[in-house]
């Protein structure tokens, strides 16, 4: 009878941990609900100001993924760790609704996607607080900014 060392059983155990996280049932969007949308009231309605998130992305190196008007989803360029073996890339979502006439509210949330090689897997969890939540919100003022600027001086 073959002994089984602790190095194998201790393989085994992550194996079997990765393979029931990987079978949870909560749906992605489930888990996102947990956590609310950070909020900012923005100057335009909600077709300009949509064209300037989208713009705001770009401009910081986010790739639109989906995009309908009023909804956005981008993500950021994935970051590779040989050290932790791991990759990490964050994923925004915008909704943007009218709040009042000329006004648009832009709700933004944030997830990160860790996927793991020396653990097994992809997790994804929701961000409550994250930095970018504050240069993605400049750079959106500062888009819709120029847009103005742009519009006044067309009319001049």
């Amino acid at each position: 009878m073959k002994i089984l060392s602790l190095h194998s059983i201790a393989v085994m155990a992550i194996g079997i941990l990765g393979f029931l996280t990987g079978c949870e049932s909560t749906s992605f969007k489930e888990r996102l609900a947990d956590v609310p949308p950070q909020v900012q009231v923005v100057e335009g309605n909600v077709e300009t100001v949509y064209y300037a998130a989208q713009r705001a992305f770009k401009r910081l190196d986010f790739v639109l993924v989906r995009s309908t008007m009023g909804r956005i989803e981008a993500a950021s360029a994935i970051n590779r760790s040989e050290t932790f073996a791991d990759a990490r890339q964050i994923v925004a979502r915008v909704r943007i609704v009218e709040a009042e006439p000329g006004k648009s509210e832009v709700q933004l949330s944030l997830s990160e996607e860790v996927s793991s090689t020396s653990v097994g897997g992809t997790r994804q969890r929701s961000l409550r607080e994250h930095g970018f939540f504050q240069t993605y919100f400049a750079m959106l003022q500062q888009v819709l900014q120029e847009k103005a600027a742009d519009a006044a001086a067309e009319k001049s």
